[in-house]
This record gives structure tokens, sequence and C-alpha cells, in this order.
């Protein structure tokens, strides 16, 4: 080992402040470790009586052990690796025979450890061997008394990377990406569910919460819906076949369950092939500009969410116009009813189809962007539910006004000693009592479709913002600490659970939207529609048999 007498830069004489001269003593050695053997090619500097060895083996006992290291991604271990080297050796740089600089780490390279080290430190926990780069770096400050050396702006310190690539054998080159996540797929854009070597794989969000519970859940969702699209083409097919559900008000349900039926059998794509739906690849979500199905499927749901609103208000402007007004105007204006209902559906689909913001981003089924789904989607549609919904509470007020009239007013009197006023009030609240006895069920129907609607938006604009991709990127990299630890995929969950949209909210709203078919099927059924469509076979079979031809022949020798 060489002595001599090193001349300390002026940058770290400053640094010190209270050093009464600009020398110390010192050496410079070549570097003989193990730990920074591929970053460091120079002369080393290291104080008064201490060696290579005692500087690492102060690492080690310090928390920097094997163990520890192997728990490192390499996203972390780059940047921390690179801090320990230039921080524990500093570079000795010669300027003129007998004397050098010396220069300490960089603050930079000291950030940068930080930056992408911090919770994975905390998650192996050892939060000791994080850095304070505001103050003096940790191997000066016994070394170089009284405080040590400040670390160093760039320009003037000591930057230390990577030597050969071929080289290279830093202590997490033999690390795994811990399960679920697999290894980033090269040339790949930087991702929320990655982080600089893991990702979590597509979909992404099966992979955060507690092991199969997404899976399960969105399997009923599925169920639910499937069985919401039985119902609902029943209810279809009744009111499209059945000869006296054709007319006015009964259309508007008709055309309502057309709405459900094309809202619940968008199901088929994920029943046939959910992951299909979801990802391209292992790597990346389904679009419509790399996923025609998901495209597809996106354009059906978008225009059977919007047009079953807009004739979910139909129904209920029509019971207001109907109960309180007693006008049968819509019954004549089906043509405006139909431009503004699917017009309105299909610009709002042609809308997000040409911005390109239709893709998967929750649950099984591709939607518009989180990002642009409240200006294109549910604003537009909360442009139509609230104005109805309001509508619909007048409507309610209104009749509750007139119950009540019923039962403080006696309608037993004769209508003869009555006044014409009088009369007209009580007939107007037969008219009333009449019009919620054929149109509850309509009226129950709209408030249950409104409901979901409404509940699923909150959670939309409330929760899943969640998972945007700036908030998320931390937590993914926490949790992939958390599994690197060899915790459970359930802890590493419930660890994350706090920064996810809930899972059973999650559920819910899933589960609300899925089941209007359910709802409205078992809100319009009734024995009636059972004996009708007895009627409506018996005919058909009647008419099948010949036995109408035959009576009609009976029949003619009656004819006069």
């Amino acid at each position: 080992m060489t002595r001599f007498f090193a001349k300390v830069s002026a940058l770290a004489t400053l640094a010190i402040g209270l050093l009464s001269t600009t020398e110390a003593f010192g050496s410079a050695v070549d570097y003989t470790g193990s730990l920074c053997l591929n970053y460091i090619n120079y002369k080393v500097w290291v104080p008064d009586n201490v060696t290579i060895a005692m500087i690492e083996g102060g690492l080690v006992s310090g928390g920097l052990t094997a163990d520890v290291i192997s728990k490192i991604p390499p996203s972390c271990s780059g940047p921390f690796i690179e801090y320990v080297c230039s921080a524990s050796f500093p570079k000795v740089v010669a300027t003129t025979p007998g004397t050098a600089d010396v220069q300490f780490a960089c603050k930079s390279t000291c950030q940068a450890m930080v930056t992408n080290c911090d919770a994975i430190l905390r998650q192996v926990g050892k939060p000791e061997l994080i850095a304070n780069c505001d103050g003096p770096i940790q191997s000066t400050v016994r070394t170089v008394p009284p405080n040590g050396i400040l670390f160093q702006p760039d320009g003037k310190c000591n930057v230390v990377k990577p030597l050969a690539a071929s080289n290279s054998t830093s202590p997490a080159d033999g690390f795994k990406c811990p399960p679920p996540f697999i290894p980033v797929k090269p040339g790949m854009p930087p991702s929320a569910t990655c982080n600089a070597d893991c990702c979590v794989p597509c979909p992404a969000q099966y992979h955060l919460y507690r092991e199969g519970a997404l899976d399960k859940g969105f399997r009923m969702t599925n169920i639910m819906r499937a069985v919401s699209m039985v119902f609902s083409f029943i209810l279809m097919v009744s009111y499209i076949c059945l000869p006296d559900k054709r007319s006015h008000p009964s259309a508007l349900i008709l055309l309502f369950a057309i709405c459900v039926f094309l809202f619940s059998v968008v199901v088929i794509f994920p029943l046939i092939d959910t992951n299909a739906m979801q990802c391209v690849d292992q790597y990346t979500p389904s679009t419509q500009q790399n996923n025609l199905k998901c495209a597809i499927q996106g354009a059906m749901l978008i225009f059977a969410s919007v047009s079953t609103c807009a004739w979910c208000s139909a129904l209920i402007v029509n019971l207001h116009l109907h109960t309180v007004w007693n006008s049968a105007w819509l019954a004549k204006k089906y043509w405006l009813l139909h431009s503004i209902c699917w017009g309105f559906a299909i610009t709002v689909t042609a809308v997000a189809l040409g911005t390109g913001q239709v893709r998967w981003e929750f649950a099984t089924l591709c939607l518009i962007s989180q990002e642009k789904s409240s200006t294109i989607f549910f604003y537009p549609m909360a442009a139509m539910i609230f104005p109805a919904f309001l509508i619909h509470i007048a409507t309610f007020f209104h009749i509750a006004r007139i119950s009540a009239q019923a039962g403080a007013d006696s309608e037993t009197m004769s209508r003869s000693t009555l006044s014409a006023s009088a009369a007209a009030v009580i007939s107007h609240r037969r008219h009333v009592m009449m019009a919620i006895k054929i149109q509850w069920r309509a009226a129950v129907m709209a408030i249950c479709a409104l409901l979901c609607v409404t509940f699923y938006w909150l959670f939309y604009f409330l929760q899943l913002g969640k998972i945007n991709p700036t908030e998320l990127a931390p937590h993914v990299l926490t949790f992939a600490a958390c599994l690197g630890l060899g915790k459970g995929h359930d802890t590493c969950a419930d660890e994350l659970a706090p920064h996810l949209p809930p899972y059973g909210l999650m559920l819910a709203a899933e589960f609300l939207v899925s089941s209007i078919g359910t709802v409205i099927f078992i809100v319009f059924f009734k024995m009636a529609l059972v004996r009708e469509w007895g009627d409506w076979f018996s005919s058909i079979g009647y008419l099948c048999s010949g036995k109408r031809r035959q009576k009609q022949e009976q029949d003619q020798f009656f004819v006069i």
C-alpha cells in the first residue's frame, strides 16, 4: 500500500468547512474487494489505518448482506450499488506529482438511489440503508472529522457506472421476478404495472388482489349478466310477438327491453374467452387498435348503455305526461323518440371509437378509458338521467298529493251533487290512480335502471382512478418488493389493498349493472304474460291444424 499526503479537492474542503488544513492523511490503493469489482477501475482513497476489506466488512455489519442484496430487484440494485461504491470508495485523481484530488460521491447518485430504492429497502426491513442526501456521506463521518464530507455536485464528483457489460456480475444478476411477476419484454415502453425489470402480467388487476379473488368474482358477474341476457330476451320476444304488446306505451317497454338485451348479450364475448377480451399478450391490455373483438364488444356496450338510458328516460317522461297532464303526446311522436334515443347512442359510440378510447381497463369487458370516460360516456348519459330523475320525483310528488286528497275527500257522493270543478278534481284523481295501476311496473323499472347506472358511474368516477398509472406505479413496486421478501401473495395483496378499488365495491358495481335484465324481468313478469303466451301458442296450433279452414267451410252453409 502506497502512503502519501492526499490533497482533498477544493469542493470537499468547502464541504468540511471546519478543517483547518486542506491536507489529510490517506492512501491511494488498488481496489481488491468483491462488492464493486464491476464498477471500480480507479485508484481508491482510503483513510489512514483502513483497508478495503475493513470498508466492505463495515458495509456487511451495517446490513448490506448477500441475503439483502439477493432480494433487491434490478430496478433498485443498479442505482443502489452505484451509490454504495461511489460513497464507500472515493476516487483518487492525480493532479501534480505528490498530490492528488479526491472525488467523493455525487448528490445526484444518492438521489437516484433514494428514488428507486426507498420503498424496496423498507420492504426488506433495511430502512437504515437509505441515505440522507442532504447530510454527510455516512462512510466519511468517522474518517474525516468532525462532520464528514457532504455529497458533491455533478461535474466534480465520483461517478460510478458498470464496466463493460460482458463483465457484469452485479449482485442482483441472478434476481428472478417473484411470481406472479414476469420479466420485462425487451423494448417494452414504461407501464404502470411494471418496474424497470418485472411486470404484473395482464390482466393486472387479477394479480394485485388476493389469489383467485377477481377471477371468481367476475365469473359470478358474468353468469349474472348471462342470466339477464336470457330473461331480457324472453321479455323482448314477448313484447314483439304478443299482439297487444306493440302499442303505446308497451312499445316503449319493448324498445327498452331490446336495449337491455343488447347490453347483456355482450357477455358472450368474455364467456367464450375472457383473457382474449382483456389482453393481447402477457404484457399488453386490449384496445380498439390492437384487438378487433375489443372494439366490437366495446362499441356494442357503449351503444346499448346509452340507448338503455335514453329509452328509460323516455319511459319516465311518458309516465309523467300521462299521469300529471293526462297527455298521450309521445304516442304520436315516435319518429322523434327514435331520432333522439338511437341518434344520441350512435353519436356517443362514434365519438368513443373516433377518438380511439375503447379499451379494457376493468372487469371482463372493454369500455371507454377511465381518463376519458366521464367526458365521452358518463356526462352525456347524466344529461339524460338526472333530468329524467327529477321528472320522476315530480311525478311521484303529484301522485302522493293526489293520493292524500283521495283519502281526505269522500268520493261516495253522487256526481250530481258536486260542482263542475269538484267533479273535474275527482276525475283527475281517478285518472292518476288508474295510471299508477297501469304503469307502476314501468316506474319501478326506470328507478332500478337509474340507480344501477348511477352507482356504477360513482364507482367508476371515485374508485377506478386508483388504477391510474401515475398513482399505481409506486404501489406495484412495493408489491413486488413484498413478494421478493418471501411473503405470501395474499399477505402482500392485503398490504396493497388500501391503494386499490375496494374488492366488495368493485363486484357490487359490476353485479348491479349485470342484473338489470333480471330485474326488469321480475318486475314485468305476471301470470297474464303466461296466459297470453298460452293463447298465442293455441292460436298458432289452431291455424296449423287446418281446423280454422274446416270451420269456415262449415259456417258457409249458414250464410244467407
